[in-house]
């Protein structure tokens, strides 16, 4: 590239010191004992170029081997984006001919050659056409990303409740020519189970990865421990999700590195702003050529550092720093065989992907070390440790491998749930600072069936307890008969016709009032009911409102409408009577009797 970094490439460079500050941008220029790789590259701005000027890209294609493809000038698309331009090329060899433009690709930095000034930085490869048969791809302007190198970090924001995620990145119309949309970051999955890929697909849709390849060669843990090297420009960049015993990995390229700073990329990753992702270097092992989107399939290597700016035209940060994550461990024991299993993974502190992450890798080790078969029974223990003065929040709950996959994916709700609930909550963003799940697997059917359930009568005192007689069916076993017992209805509810519902309390819809602060939101969580408990609950006889987490009772019909902008209708919650046993199994079906009781005398 040459030692002429003080040639005048000015327009691009003037633009660049009026973003940045004349101090810095001087700082660069004249930084003479800079390395070439580390230096403010020598440059052209979009405006600058012309159709048919030559060059090349840097990326991966193979192991961590950085290699050229060529490239041709298309021309330049203005303001294609809000306050930036848009360079098109069209690229040739490393098969691109056969593959088009390959998803992972995004970042490899895009360099013209001029005659007198050698060869120039215009940009990142970050933009394509699906189905596109041709290898033209849209270029982000370096003059657009370099400021992103000195973006200053902010403290991490106060939490808020639970939004939809961020729209995807940025989409744009060319007459004639289609949707150009960014290339996509394809994630690659080691280590999993495809029961629980398939199961996640969605999840993972929702979140914006369309391409979600599970690797071969097992656990990325055999690759993770490989030494990486410092970033240059074209390196493959890895994204972990996780990883460990299983590894959740995003592709991408190195688009430029200024000292411990690196931007990659060319467009958003999630368009989150400040971010806290572990950031290393890839292995690309193959480059699989698809009609719709051809990507690269590779797998992190160690850390480098953490990729904190995730902004319109480039993702940044710096090499050196460790990301904080979360800690998960697994442990599956067979109670018959005596067998014990351990799974240890990481998975990412960013609240975007925290959930899923957490969900999808304790799901796989249980998918994964035990098969699912209806004679099969398991117990899990979770344990959520947080930061902070706050005690653990412990979840307990029996499973049956009668459902399957549904008990699987059960426990990954509950796990999500969690985790998005201590995320965000709206009083305060509680850090998990550690997972631990312990499952237990046994042989047999842990399963009852609802097989009937009856009172003395159907007739009831408003002043006396209500006894129900619950006949249980257990497999290739008599029936169990468990007796429940609701207090006293009360006078309020003389001559009603109620519904008396039966059945797993998991099932029955139970309620709580809305969380008033931090203290009451972990005591909810704690008190998650368990698909054992078996409970019994009246309803009250008419839809009820709740306000600010109280329920309102005998409200005049104006008063009802007038509130009912305001307050969510619901049958079961705070003043519905109720009462409950753990038993231990699982409980399957619900039934329901009608009551009459008694009118007042």
């Amino acid at each position: 590239m040459g030692n002429n970094h003080r040639e005048s490439h000015d327009l691009s460079r003037r633009q660049w010191l009026g973003t940045t500050g004349l101090a810095l941008g001087a700082a660069w220029l004249f930084a003479r004992d800079a390395q070439a790789a580390n230096a403010l590259p020598p440059m052209l701005s979009s405006r600058e170029l012309r159709t048919g000027m030559k060059g090349y890209g840097l990326t991966v294609v193979k192991g961590q081997k950085i290699e050229r493809f060529e490239v041709e000038v298309i021309g330049v698309l203005a303001y294609a984006l809000p306050k930036q331009d848009m360079i098109l090329i069209r690229c040739a060899g490393l098969g691109l001919e056969h593959s088009g433009v390959v998803a992972g690709m995004s970042g490899s930095p895009i360099f013209v050659t001029d005659p007198q000034k050698g060869d120039l930085l215009v940009g990142a490869l970050s933009y394509g056409f699906p189905f596109n048969k041709d290898p033209v791809a849209g270029v982000t302007p370096i003059a657009d990303m370099l400021p992103e190198f000195d973006r200053k970090l902010g403290p991490i924001p106060k939490n808020q409740r639970i939004a939809q995620a961020p729209e995807p990145a940025p989409k744009m119309q060319v007459p004639g020519s289609g949707e150009m949309q960014p290339v996509a970051i394809p994630l690659t999955l080691s280590g999993f189970h495809p029961d629980v890929v398939q199961s996640m697909r969605g999840a993972l849709q929702d979140l914006g990865f369309g391409l979600v390849q599970t690797a071969a060669g097992g656990a990325a843990s055999n690759h993770f421990s490989t030494a990486t090297a410092q970033f240059e420009p074209g390196s493959a960049i890895s994204l972990s999700l996780a990883r460990g015993d299983v590894n959740m990995t995003g592709i991408g390229t190195v688009t430029w590195v200024h000292g411990d700073r690196f931007i990659a990329f060319g467009h958003p990753f999630k368009g989150l702003g400040q971010v806290h992702l572990p950031v290393g270097g890839a292995d690309i092992q193959w480059i699989l050529a698809s009609a719709n989107s051809s990507f690269k399939m590779g797998t992190a290597l160690g850390d480098v550092g953490v990729l904190d700016q995730d902004r319109q035209a480039a993702v940044a940060g710096r090499m050196g720093v460790k990301a904080q994550m979360v800690p998960i461990r697994v442990q599956i024991t067979n109670k018959d065989r005596k067998e014990t299993s351990t799974w240890n993974m990481d998975v990412v502190d960013q609240p975007m992907f925290f959930p899923l992450a957490a969900a999808m890798v304790i799901a796989n080790a249980v998918r994964s070390a035990e098969p699912i078969a209806e004679n099969v029974a398991l117990r899990m223990r979770l344990k959520f440790t947080i930061d902070g003065p706050y005690a653990p929040i412990v979840v307990q709950d029996l499973y049956t491998g009668l459902a399957g996959m549904q008990s699987v994916n059960e426990v990954a709700g509950i796990v999500s749930t969690i985790a998005k609930t201590l995320t965000y909550n709206g009083f305060e963003r509680l850090r998990v600072a550690r997972i631990d799940a312990e499952f237990e697997v046994s042989d047999e059917r842990n399963i009852v069936f609802l097989d009937n359930a009856r009172t003395a009568s159907e007739e009831v005192d408003y002043t006396q307890p209500i006894v129900i007689q619950v006949d249980l069916q257990r497999a290739n076993a008599g029936l169990e008969r468990v007796t429940l017992t609701l207090p006293p209805l009360g006078r309020d509810l003389a001559g009603a016709t109620l519904q008396l519902q039966i059945g797993a309390e998991k099932n029955l819809g139970w309620e709580a009032p809305e969380p008033a602060n931090i203290e009451d939101l972990l005591r909810f969580l704690r008190r998650q009911p368990a698909n054992n408990r078996l409970a019994a609950v009246v309803a009250l006889p008419e839809p009820t409102l709740m306000l600010r987490g109280s329920r309102l009772v005998g409200l005049p019909l104006g008063v009802r409408d007038e509130l009912s902008g305001h307050t969510s209708v619901s049958r079961a919650g705070k003043q519905t009577l109720r009462t409950g046993v753990d038993l231990p199994w699982t409980i399957n079906g619900t039934t329901t009797i009608k009551l009459k009781v008694r009118d007042a005398r």
